[in-house]
């Protein structure tokens, strides 16, 4: 260890609080580390792919008519997609309790 790396740590040799191995590296205020974000290609091919054209129609139309298509036989799946994309999804609700009481156990005897 060099001595600026020796001033920043505890006596355990843990870093101060505070305090990191090299300040120059550090992220500055108000920068993002990842300025670009992450890349995805299978996202990035997806979109790329769905704007293609098929007989003067984006691909993505042919699939959106045809999700509604389905919804309209009767197709559960499908309806549910639709409604969840454009009303959002349930939330679920659980009663949740802070009381510290013991669980009542009822024992029913067959006699």
């Amino acid at each position: 260890m060099n001595g600026k790396q020796e001033e920043n740590r505890r006596v355990n040799g843990k870093f101060k609080k505070g305090k990191s191995g090299n300040p120059d590296t550090r992220f500055k205020k108000g920068k993002s580390g990842n300025p670009n974000g992450r890349k995805n290609a299978y996202t990035d091919l997806i979109k790329d792919f769905s704007f293609n054209k098929v007989n003067e129609k984006e691909r993505r139309e042919i699939i959106v008519s045809k999700l509604f298509q389905l919804a309209e036989r009767g197709d559960l799946r499908a309806m549910q997609f639709i409604i969840e994309r454009l009303e959002g999804k349930a939330l679920e609700r659980q009663e949740r309790t802070n009381k510290s009481e013991p669980i009542k156990v009822m024992v029913i005897d067959d006699d």
